[in-house]
């Protein structure tokens, strides 16, 4: 019989998650101009994580993955970056952040 252990190094990023790499409001960048809808985040980011993710927010509402935006890693395999939303944000009307977790 063998003793595996449960805490995987995915589970254990979020059971140990330390308040540095937090990030709450932050803006992404890229031009608002009503046609663009290509947005970057200064710092790469944790995503698909079970209770950790980014939350997109447009004008205070909170965006859902799949239905409102999609996330891409501009450098595979080095964590997230570059967000696409499916509709762009209106030129000096919109507001975009994001919250998220930094890549160790």
């Amino acid at each position: 019989m063998y003793l595996v252990n449960p805490l995987s190094l995915q589970l254990a990023q979020q059971l140990f998650l330390t308040t540095d790499r937090l990030r709450v409001g932050i803006r992404l960048q890229g031009p608002q101009n009503g046609v663009n809808t290509i947005f970057t985040s200064p710092e790469k980011f944790t995503h698909n994580l079970p209770f950790i993710d980014l939350s997109l927010y447009l004008n205070g509402s909170r965006l859902n993955l799949l239905d409102d935006y999609l996330v891409f890693e501009s450098t595979p395999g080095q964590g997230f970056d570059t967000v696409q939303l499916l509709t762009p944000p209106l030129l000096g009307n919109d507001i975009l952040i994001a919250d998220y977790v930094t890549v160790l």
